[in-house]
Protein backbone atom coordinates (compact mmCIF):
# COMPACT_ATOMS: atom_id res chain seq x y z
CA UNK A 1 0.00 0.00 0.00
CA UNK A 2 1.43 3.49 -1.10
CA UNK A 3 -0.20 5.74 1.48
CA UNK A 4 0.91 6.94 4.92
CA UNK A 5 -0.04 5.49 8.22
CA UNK A 6 0.38 6.07 11.82
CA UNK A 7 0.22 3.41 14.58
CA UNK A 8 -2.93 3.98 17.09
CA UNK A 9 -4.11 0.61 17.53
CA UNK A 10 -3.19 -2.42 19.40
CA UNK A 11 -2.54 -5.00 16.84
CA UNK A 12 -2.65 -7.45 15.75
CA UNK A 13 -5.65 -8.46 17.83
CA UNK A 14 -6.27 -12.22 18.66
CA UNK A 15 -8.62 -14.57 16.49
CA UNK A 16 -10.00 -16.64 19.44
CA UNK A 17 -12.91 -19.77 19.47
CA UNK A 18 -16.01 -19.69 20.79
CA UNK A 19 -17.54 -23.05 21.67
CA UNK A 20 -20.08 -22.08 24.18
CA UNK A 21 -21.47 -19.75 21.40
CA UNK A 22 -21.19 -21.87 18.73
CA UNK A 23 -23.08 -24.76 20.85
CA UNK A 24 -25.99 -22.69 21.66
CA UNK A 25 -26.04 -21.17 17.96
CA UNK A 26 -26.02 -24.98 16.89
CA UNK A 27 -24.33 -24.97 14.15
CA UNK A 28 -20.86 -24.31 12.34
CA UNK A 29 -17.29 -23.42 14.23
CA UNK A 30 -17.25 -19.59 15.44
CA UNK A 31 -13.82 -17.96 16.02
CA UNK A 32 -14.44 -14.24 17.34
CA UNK A 33 -11.65 -11.27 15.53
CA UNK A 34 -11.58 -9.13 19.07
CA UNK A 35 -10.98 -5.61 17.21
CA UNK A 36 -12.72 -4.79 20.67
CA UNK A 37 -9.45 -5.14 21.73
CA UNK A 38 -7.45 -2.75 19.55
CA UNK A 39 -7.32 -0.06 22.23
CA UNK A 40 -9.69 0.75 25.36
CA UNK A 41 -10.82 4.81 24.46
CA UNK A 42 -9.92 3.73 20.62
CA UNK A 43 -11.56 -0.34 20.73
CA UNK A 44 -13.21 -1.22 17.62
CA UNK A 45 -12.45 -1.26 13.98
CA UNK A 46 -12.70 2.57 13.46
CA UNK A 47 -9.29 2.92 14.51
CA UNK A 48 -8.01 0.64 11.68
CA UNK A 49 -9.50 3.32 8.95
CA UNK A 50 -8.38 6.26 11.75
CA UNK A 51 -4.80 4.95 11.17
CA UNK A 52 -4.59 6.25 7.51
CA UNK A 53 -6.75 8.98 8.12
CA UNK A 54 -4.53 10.89 10.95
CA UNK A 55 -1.39 10.26 8.98
CA UNK A 56 -2.57 12.13 5.86
CA UNK A 57 -3.87 14.76 8.43
CA UNK A 58 -0.77 15.36 10.01
CA UNK A 59 1.25 15.40 6.78
CA UNK A 60 -1.00 17.82 5.38
CA UNK A 61 -0.54 20.32 8.44
CA UNK A 62 -4.09 20.29 9.36
CA UNK A 63 -4.58 21.36 13.19
CA UNK A 64 -8.32 19.84 13.03
CA UNK A 65 -10.46 16.63 12.43
CA UNK A 66 -13.62 17.38 11.28
CA UNK A 67 -16.10 13.91 10.73
CA UNK A 68 -19.98 13.02 11.68
CA UNK A 69 -21.78 10.27 13.12
CA UNK A 70 -25.07 9.74 15.22
CA UNK A 71 -24.91 10.90 18.90
CA UNK A 72 -23.40 7.15 19.91
CA UNK A 73 -21.31 6.83 17.18
CA UNK A 74 -18.57 4.25 17.76
CA UNK A 75 -16.18 6.06 14.94
CA UNK A 76 -16.84 10.06 16.03
CA UNK A 77 -15.94 8.74 19.63
CA UNK A 78 -12.75 7.15 18.53
CA UNK A 79 -11.77 10.01 15.93
CA UNK A 80 -12.27 12.49 18.83
CA UNK A 81 -9.47 10.45 21.16
CA UNK A 82 -7.54 9.55 18.24
CA UNK A 83 -7.27 13.37 17.55
CA UNK A 84 -6.54 13.83 21.41
CA UNK A 85 -3.62 11.23 21.01
CA UNK A 86 -1.96 12.73 18.45
CA UNK A 87 -2.84 17.05 19.79
CA UNK A 88 -5.31 18.04 17.02
CA UNK A 89 -8.88 19.15 17.65
CA UNK A 90 -12.47 17.47 16.50
CA UNK A 91 -15.73 18.92 15.42
CA UNK A 92 -18.23 16.19 15.59
CA UNK A 93 -21.39 16.43 13.52
CA UNK A 94 -23.88 14.09 15.09
CA UNK A 95 -27.01 13.39 13.93
CA UNK A 96 -29.79 13.63 16.63
CA UNK A 97 -33.72 13.16 15.95
CA UNK A 98 -34.01 17.04 17.08
CA UNK A 99 -31.56 18.23 15.82
CA UNK A 100 -30.08 19.07 19.26
CA UNK A 101 -27.91 17.76 22.28
CA UNK A 102 -29.50 15.05 24.59
CA UNK A 103 -30.10 15.78 27.57
CA UNK A 104 -27.67 13.46 29.05
CA UNK A 105 -24.17 12.73 27.93
CA UNK A 106 -23.83 9.00 27.93
CA UNK A 107 -22.00 6.00 26.09
CA UNK A 108 -19.67 7.08 23.38
CA UNK A 109 -21.01 10.84 23.60
CA UNK A 110 -19.85 11.02 26.96
CA UNK A 111 -16.18 10.10 25.78
CA UNK A 112 -16.74 12.26 22.94
CA UNK A 113 -16.84 15.44 24.95
CA UNK A 114 -14.15 14.28 28.13
CA UNK A 115 -11.78 13.74 25.11
CA UNK A 116 -12.82 17.53 24.36
CA UNK A 117 -14.88 17.59 21.11
CA UNK A 118 -16.58 20.13 20.10
CA UNK A 119 -20.36 18.62 19.32
CA UNK A 120 -22.76 19.97 16.72
CA UNK A 121 -25.66 18.58 16.39
CA UNK A 122 -27.84 17.96 13.10
CA UNK A 123 -31.20 16.88 12.39
CA UNK A 124 -31.91 13.74 10.10
CA UNK A 125 -33.08 15.85 7.74
CA UNK A 126 -29.49 17.50 7.46
CA UNK A 127 -27.46 14.20 7.34
CA UNK A 128 -29.02 14.13 3.80
CA UNK A 129 -26.04 16.95 3.34
CA UNK A 130 -23.24 15.70 5.61
CA UNK A 131 -20.61 15.99 3.07
CA UNK A 132 -21.44 19.18 2.34
CA UNK A 133 -21.54 20.24 5.79
CA UNK A 134 -18.26 19.13 6.51
CA UNK A 135 -16.79 21.06 3.64
CA UNK A 136 -18.24 23.98 4.51
CA UNK A 137 -16.79 23.48 7.93
CA UNK A 138 -13.58 22.95 6.81
CA UNK A 139 -13.64 25.93 4.62
CA UNK A 140 -14.73 28.21 7.49
CA UNK A 141 -12.12 26.55 9.64
CA UNK A 142 -9.22 26.67 7.32
CA UNK A 143 -6.90 24.23 8.47
CA UNK A 144 -9.02 20.68 9.03
CA UNK A 145 -9.00 17.51 7.35
CA UNK A 146 -12.36 15.83 6.71
CA UNK A 147 -12.74 12.17 7.71
CA UNK A 148 -15.81 11.17 5.93
CA UNK A 149 -19.20 8.91 8.13
CA UNK A 150 -17.33 5.73 9.24
CA UNK A 151 -13.24 6.80 7.60
CA UNK A 152 -15.59 5.13 5.41
CA UNK A 153 -13.75 6.39 2.01
CA UNK A 154 -10.70 4.05 -0.41
CA UNK A 155 -8.32 6.03 2.01
CA UNK A 156 -10.03 4.46 5.14
CA UNK A 157 -10.56 1.42 3.58
CA UNK A 158 -7.00 0.64 3.13
CA UNK A 159 -7.26 -0.29 6.86
CA UNK A 160 -9.22 -3.19 6.06
CA UNK A 161 -6.76 -4.34 3.19
CA UNK A 162 -4.29 -4.32 6.19
CA UNK A 163 -6.45 -6.07 8.42
CA UNK A 164 -6.52 -8.90 6.10
CA UNK A 165 -2.79 -8.99 5.62
CA UNK A 166 -3.03 -9.49 9.83
CA UNK A 167 -5.65 -12.18 9.81
CA UNK A 168 -4.45 -14.72 6.84
CA UNK A 169 -1.72 -16.03 9.04
CA UNK A 170 -4.02 -16.42 12.07
CA UNK A 171 -6.53 -18.30 9.83
CA UNK A 172 -3.53 -20.43 8.66
CA UNK A 173 -1.91 -21.13 12.21
CA UNK A 174 -5.44 -22.17 13.39
CA UNK A 175 -6.50 -24.73 10.35
CA UNK A 176 -9.43 -22.55 9.62
CA UNK A 177 -10.57 -23.72 5.59
CA UNK A 178 -12.65 -20.96 3.80
CA UNK A 179 -13.99 -19.16 6.43
CA UNK A 180 -17.19 -16.85 6.23
CA UNK A 181 -15.81 -13.23 7.62
CA UNK A 182 -19.26 -12.38 8.89
CA UNK A 183 -19.26 -8.57 9.89
CA UNK A 184 -21.81 -5.57 10.48
CA UNK A 185 -22.43 -3.11 7.13
CA UNK A 186 -23.33 -0.16 7.51
CA UNK A 187 -21.06 2.99 5.65
CA UNK A 188 -19.36 0.07 3.50
CA UNK A 189 -15.56 0.99 3.95
CA UNK A 190 -15.05 -2.61 6.04
CA UNK A 191 -16.71 -4.71 3.64
CA UNK A 192 -14.64 -2.72 0.65
CA UNK A 193 -11.37 -3.07 2.47
CA UNK A 194 -11.95 -6.71 2.93
CA UNK A 195 -13.02 -7.58 -0.67
CA UNK A 196 -9.56 -5.52 -1.72
CA UNK A 197 -7.31 -7.16 0.57
CA UNK A 198 -8.65 -11.07 0.39
CA UNK A 199 -8.43 -10.39 -3.36
CA UNK A 200 -4.52 -8.91 -3.33
CA UNK A 201 -3.83 -12.04 -1.37
CA UNK A 202 -5.76 -14.38 -2.61
CA UNK A 203 -7.46 -15.77 0.30
CA UNK A 204 -10.22 -18.31 0.25
CA UNK A 205 -12.93 -16.33 2.32
CA UNK A 206 -16.63 -15.60 1.77
CA UNK A 207 -17.06 -12.23 3.22
CA UNK A 208 -20.66 -11.61 4.14
CA UNK A 209 -21.88 -8.01 5.66
CA UNK A 210 -25.15 -7.90 7.42
CA UNK A 211 -26.17 -4.80 6.82
CA UNK A 212 -27.48 -2.72 10.45
CA UNK A 213 -29.77 -0.34 8.60
CA UNK A 214 -29.68 0.29 4.66
CA UNK A 215 -31.20 -2.09 1.69
CA UNK A 216 -28.42 -4.49 0.33
CA UNK A 217 -28.23 -2.52 -2.91
CA UNK A 218 -27.65 0.94 -1.53
CA UNK A 219 -24.40 -0.74 0.55
CA UNK A 220 -22.96 -2.70 -2.13
CA UNK A 221 -23.47 0.16 -4.10
CA UNK A 222 -20.95 2.08 -2.08
CA UNK A 223 -19.09 -0.89 -1.69
CA UNK A 224 -18.57 -0.89 -5.41
CA UNK A 225 -17.41 2.81 -5.44
CA UNK A 226 -15.09 2.89 -2.65
CA UNK A 227 -13.63 -0.16 -4.52
CA UNK A 228 -13.37 2.10 -7.62
CA UNK A 229 -11.68 5.23 -5.71
CA UNK A 230 -9.26 2.52 -4.32
CA UNK A 231 -8.44 1.37 -7.62
CA UNK A 232 -8.00 4.96 -8.90
CA UNK A 233 -5.46 6.09 -6.09
CA UNK A 234 -3.79 3.19 -5.17
CA UNK A 235 -3.95 0.61 -8.08
CA UNK A 236 -6.03 -1.57 -9.85
CA UNK A 237 -6.61 -5.16 -7.94
CA UNK A 238 -8.98 -7.21 -9.99
CA UNK A 239 -11.86 -8.40 -7.52
CA UNK A 240 -12.74 -12.62 -7.64
CA UNK A 241 -13.24 -12.76 -3.84
CA UNK A 242 -17.35 -13.85 -3.27
CA UNK A 243 -19.19 -11.50 -1.23
CA UNK A 244 -22.26 -10.16 -0.37
CA UNK A 245 -24.40 -8.17 1.66
CA UNK A 246 -27.42 -9.47 3.59
CA UNK A 247 -30.30 -7.25 4.52
CA UNK A 248 -32.88 -9.54 6.32
CA UNK A 249 -31.80 -8.55 10.05
CA UNK A 250 -32.50 -4.73 9.80
CA UNK A 251 -35.23 -4.60 11.93
CA UNK A 252 -36.75 -1.62 12.74
CA UNK A 253 -33.28 0.22 11.49
CA UNK A 254 -30.48 1.69 12.14
CA UNK A 255 -29.30 2.27 16.02
CA UNK A 256 -33.18 0.12 16.76
CA UNK A 257 -33.39 -3.14 18.24
CA UNK A 258 -36.19 -4.96 19.09
CA UNK A 259 -36.39 -7.21 22.23
CA UNK A 260 -35.44 -10.63 20.14
CA UNK A 261 -32.17 -8.87 18.81
CA UNK A 262 -31.44 -7.70 21.81
CA UNK A 263 -31.80 -11.44 23.46
CA UNK A 264 -29.62 -12.54 21.18
CA UNK A 265 -26.75 -9.65 22.13
CA UNK A 266 -26.98 -10.46 25.81
CA UNK A 267 -27.12 -14.44 24.79
CA UNK A 268 -24.20 -13.87 23.18
CA UNK A 269 -22.59 -12.19 26.25
CA UNK A 270 -23.51 -14.45 28.95
CA UNK A 271 -22.10 -16.97 26.66
CA UNK A 272 -18.81 -15.17 25.61
CA UNK A 273 -17.70 -12.97 28.55
CA UNK A 274 -17.83 -9.83 25.64
CA UNK A 275 -20.13 -6.65 24.82
CA UNK A 276 -21.99 -5.97 21.79
CA UNK A 277 -23.28 -2.95 21.06
CA UNK A 278 -27.17 -3.08 19.71
CA UNK A 279 -26.42 -0.87 16.78
CA UNK A 280 -23.72 -2.96 14.99
CA UNK A 281 -22.29 -6.04 16.52
CA UNK A 282 -25.72 -6.76 18.38
CA UNK A 283 -27.67 -6.59 15.62
CA UNK A 284 -24.96 -8.86 13.26
CA UNK A 285 -24.64 -11.44 15.72
CA UNK A 286 -28.55 -12.18 15.86
CA UNK A 287 -28.34 -12.21 11.69
CA UNK A 288 -25.37 -14.72 12.28
CA UNK A 289 -27.54 -16.82 14.83
CA UNK A 290 -30.91 -16.53 12.67
CA UNK A 291 -28.82 -17.68 9.24
CA UNK A 292 -27.33 -20.70 11.40
CA UNK A 293 -30.80 -21.57 12.93
CA UNK A 294 -32.04 -21.55 9.59
CA UNK A 295 -29.90 -23.60 7.99
CA UNK A 296 -28.88 -21.61 5.62
CA UNK A 297 -25.16 -21.82 7.42
CA UNK A 298 -24.58 -25.31 7.56
CA UNK A 299 -22.92 -27.31 10.89
CA UNK A 300 -19.88 -27.73 8.46
CA UNK A 301 -18.88 -24.25 7.75
CA UNK A 302 -16.43 -22.00 9.53
CA UNK A 303 -17.18 -18.49 10.70
CA UNK A 304 -15.01 -15.86 11.86
CA UNK A 305 -17.22 -13.10 13.10
CA UNK A 306 -15.39 -9.46 13.27
CA UNK A 307 -16.10 -8.36 16.45
CA UNK A 308 -16.12 -4.51 15.48
CA UNK A 309 -16.02 -3.21 19.02
CA UNK A 310 -18.25 -0.67 20.26
CA UNK A 311 -19.15 -1.87 24.23
CA UNK A 312 -19.22 1.52 24.77
CA UNK A 313 -22.89 2.43 23.55
CA UNK A 314 -23.98 -0.77 26.09
CA UNK A 315 -23.93 1.93 28.40
CA UNK A 316 -26.60 3.69 26.44
CA UNK A 317 -28.90 1.33 26.27
CA UNK A 318 -30.40 -0.10 29.77
CA UNK A 319 -33.03 -1.38 27.46
CA UNK A 320 -30.58 -4.34 27.27
CA UNK A 321 -31.16 -5.93 30.77
CA UNK A 322 -35.20 -6.20 29.60
CA UNK A 323 -34.44 -8.41 27.06
CA UNK A 324 -33.01 -10.89 29.78
CA UNK A 325 -37.01 -10.66 31.10
CA UNK A 326 -37.90 -11.33 27.40
CA UNK A 327 -35.79 -14.50 27.63
CA UNK A 328 -37.33 -15.96 30.30
CA UNK A 329 -40.83 -15.29 29.33
CA UNK A 330 -40.07 -16.96 26.19
CA UNK A 331 -38.31 -20.01 27.74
Amino acid sequence: MNAARISLANLPTPLEPVPRLAEAFGGPRIWFKRDDLTGFGLSGNKVRKLEFHFAAALQSGADTVITCGAVQSNHARATALAAARVGLGTILYLRSPDGTAPETATGNHLLQLVAGAECRFITPAHWDDRDAILAEAAVSHGNAWIIPEGASDARGALGFVAAMEEVAPQIEASGIDRPILWHAASSAGTTAGMVRGAAELGLEVDIVGSSVGDAAGVVEQRIHLLLEDADAQFGRVPVDVPWRILDDYIGLGYGLSTPDELSAQSEATRLSGLLFDPAYTGKALYALREEIRSGRIGSDRNVIFWHTGGGFAVFAHPEIVDSMEHDRAKS
